[in-house]
């Protein structure tokens, strides 16, 4: 039964993903706080009317506009939220989301460089306590999400100064369609498939509330807490594993039993909420929370922002007389926020993990949830016994709030039976139930570190403890000198994440060319930043190589790979973002592969690359090598950017830059891997040739770094300049001729002297 389910959902997902490549089914919301050298929240940049929130500086002056798209605000000034794309895989988000929290490193890097001091980050609670108040939310928030953030600091003031995790999970629309359309008539009756859907995800909701203590004990990871003693600011090592999951609101007058029971349930209850002003927002503050898709709902807060706006700037007002209709605004506030109820559901939010672990424990915990939601899709009897009655809420509310305090060594009461449970015997179970449909779909291994936990291994915060009492010899207060120490140590773990990710992201499969171009476009950032801590580059001779059935394919993966960045010059509308992260590309390849690379970075980069000397070479060839050269920059698409997707049909590979040159140059990159590495394993002298590509082939090379500059600055003159774009001028042509010359380039200067004029007016200047 499992095999069988897992071939379907393997199916759906395939069609999913050839339908809406870019789309996903996991996604991960990282919230961090962002502190000083003395780990002191920031707040504010700037005095008197030039200050502003540090948050929107460090996005409008330190993130560049490709990242700042996944980063925005959060309730505080020292806050910031990073978002991951959807990704079909748990693996795949939790990569990008790593390759996030290494963007916000080098981002802070670069703002501490402006202000001369080192600045930091921490995940899950303050570790300074902060005076809270309307005036920590930062400015640049809407109208409207100003006020709902406003009633929430009035009703829950510090308690909000925490930053945790969100998972976002789905599953594949195809799979949902098929269903819907194999129901009885009498079983699908009026219903619409975005109800089929929208009840599923309020089930899944509903059961997966049933795991949260689980989630938040495996996830763990905050025990220290920020506390005032004998009038000084100190840092303590509490007997609390989760501070932060114990500190941030779960308010019961929310929590409702029979929220979640069905969807009607949930919008008859949720309706009511509003109406009662008791839901004004997104304060539906669930552990577990069924979720509309993102689009729908931005676009109505907009509306209210918009309304809230006109409603303020009507009328005109005088001494004495009433303020702007603040009723009126509650009442667009409502009536805006009914709307997005009944929104069609996309996903089920899990909002309990406080971030900071190791790789492999945040893709185990993502796939754990994964995994729980794919079976109780699949088995309509799995964990049915939670029915989110009051005794069920009760008991989930206990076991949550054990989970905070104790993790993994808690005692609870099991969600199914009301009987005493150990919290690692739950965990052993929740993994039996799912390790049939894990090895099924090839993910039982992404679960180690959960199996290592309940075979008595410590999660994150359990480790932190460990490490924290070695140190402290006496008491609980954790020094600075430490608390510096682990940030230090977090930051090194990233950058080895990273690395890692860059050597082993191929192998994700479908998805890889996402993590792809995040790390070009890191790597090409990376550089503009002085002494950047991470350089979004793997490890030499690290990576792990995709098997080909031959060259051919292999270099056609390559090509398309090229083919898919749009590095449009020689038009008004250049894409120089694309040109460097084509060049970021062949950049990465080349070193990975071990070559001696340097890159020029400018308006136009170019890569330059030659093979190392190693002991085969009795000695060192002074004869001026044979330059392989090229360009990797094409001209703009016509008629779209559709132009930009390659496809295959027959013997021809087609796409803008396919036959000018990206397929030639991805022939040579290939070519110059593979010679070096038979070089070595058969102990064979190397050819004295290198390569160039550049930037600005398309503009004439007149800029920097065009061949004439690169080669001046390398002090080059090649005996022998081999360029490899095809010379067929029908395009039919599978071989074309070897040309040992070409038309060249004159340059010259028109000068014409009279009096001027226009052609569209008779008798004016010379032109009669």
């Amino acid at each position: 039964m499992p095999q069988k389910f897992a071939d379907k959902y393997l199916l759906s997902l395939e069609q999913s993903i050839k339908e809406k490549p870019q789309g996903g089914l996991n996604g991960f919301e990282q919230e961090w706080n962002l502190l000083d050298e003395e780990l002191r929240p920031l707040l504010t940049v700037g005095v008197g009317p030039n200050q502003q929130s540090f948050v929107d500086y460090l996005r409008a002056e330190s993130i560049p506009q490709w990242q700042a798209q996944f980063s925005q605000l959060e309730v505080f000034h020292w806050m910031i939220e990073w978002a991951t794309r959807p990704f079909y895989t748990p693996r795949g988000t939790i990569y990008e989301a790593r390759l996030m929290e290494a963007s916000l490193i080098n981002a802070l890097h670069k703002a501490g460089l402006n202000f001369g001091e080192r600045l930091h980050y921490w995940h899950g609670n303050l570790l300074f306590l902060t005076d809270i108040g309307h005036h920590s939310i930062p400015g640049n928030w809407s109208i409207a999400k100003r006020r709902y953030l406003e009633k929430c600091v009035d009703l829950y003031g510090g308690t909000l100064a925490t930053a945790g995790i969100h998972s976002n999970l789905s599953l594949p629309d195809p799979m949902f369609t098929w269903d819907f359309m194999h129901l009885s008539a009498t079983e699908r009756g009026d219903k619409h498939l975005d109800d089929f859907k929208s009840e599923f995800y309020i089930t899944a909701t509903r059961l997966l509330r049933a795991f949260s203590s689980l989630f938040i004990a495996t996830a763990a990871s905050t025990p220290m807490q920020a506390q005032v003693k004998d009038g000084r600011a100190v840092v303590i090592l509490t007997e609390n594993d989760s501070v932060r999951n114990l500190t941030f609101p779960n308010p019961r007058e929310v929590d409702l039993p029979d929220l979640y029971r069905s969807y009607n349930d949930y919008l008859q209850i949720s309706y009511d909420l509003v109406r009662r002003g008791v839901r004004f927002g997104n304060n539906n503050w669930t552990p577990v929370r069924a979720r509309s898709f993102a689009e729908p709902v931005e676009r109505l807060i907009s509306t209210t922002s918009d309304e809230l706006t006109h409603l303020y700037m009507r009328g005109l007002f005088s001494v004495g007389e009433a303020p702007p209709p603040e009723e009126m605004a509650l009442q667009i506030e409502k009536q805006n926020l009914m709307a997005r109820i009944n929104l069609p559901m996309g996903r089920v939010e899990v909002r309990v993990d406080d971030g900071g672990h190791s790789l492999d424990i945040d893709v185990a915990n993502l796939t754990l949830k994964h995994l729980l939601l794919l079976r109780l899709y699949s088995d309509v009897q799995f964990a049915r016994a939670f029915r989110y009655d009051s005794e069920d809420i009760q008991r989930a509310r206990k076991n949550e709030n054990l989970a905070a305090k104790s993790s993994l060594r808690a005692e609870i009461e099991n969600p199914f039976t009301g009987k005493p449970i150990a919290m690692r015997d739950f965990l052993k179970w929740t993994l039996n139930e799912v390790k049939p449909l894990a090895q099924a779909l090839n993910m039982w291994e992404d679960l180690t570190p959960l199996v290592e936990m309940s075979e008595g291994g410590k999660n994150t915060s359990e480790k932190f403890r460990a490490r924290l009492q070695n140190e402290l010899l006496e008491g609980n207060e954790v020094p600075l000198d430490v608390l510096k120490a682990i940030h230090f140590e977090r930051e090194a773990q990233v950058k080895s994440d990273v690395e890692r990710i860059a050597s082993e992201y191929a192998s994700i499969g479908n998805e890889s060319s996402k993590i792809a171009e995040y790390l070009q476009r890191g790597r090409d950032t990376a550089r503009q930043i002085s002494n950047a801590p991470i350089q979004f580059r793997a490890k030499q001779q690290a990576v792990i190589e995709i098997s080909y059935p031959n060259k051919t394919a292999e270099i056609l993966d390559l090509a398309q790979q090229l083919i898919r960045i749009p590095s449009v010059t020689a038009s008004p509308n250049e894409r120089l973002d694309e040109v460097h992260r084509a060049g970021s590309l062949i950049d990465d390849y080349l070193r990975n592969a071990g070559l001696d690379v340097k890159f020029f970075d400018g308006r136009y980069p170019a890569v330059f690359a030659q093979f190392p000397p190693f002991t085969a070479q009795p000695e060192v060839n002074h004869q001026q090598p044979i330059l392989l050269t090229g360009h990797f920059d094409v001209v703009e698409p016509e008629p779209d950017d559709s132009q930009f997707i390659p496809r295959i049909e027959g013997d021809y590979l087609w796409g803008r830059g396919s036959a000018d040159m990206k397929t030639v140059v991805a022939t040579y990159l290939v070519w110059m891997k593979d010679a070096l590495r038979v070089a070595k394993l058969e102990n064979l002298e190397l050819p004295n040739i290198s390569l160039l590509l550049v930037g600005n082939e398309e503009n004439g090379e007149a800029e920097q770094w065009g061949t004439p500059h690169v080669l001046k600055e390398l002090n080059l003159t090649p005996s022998l300049f081999i360029a490899g774009e095809r010379t067929g001028e029908k395009g039919n042509e599978l071989f074309g001729e070897i040309c040992v010359e070409n038309r060249g380039v004159m340059r010259f200067d028109v000068i014409a002297r009279g009096a001027k004029g226009h052609s569209g007016v008779a008798g004016t200047g010379d032109l009669s």
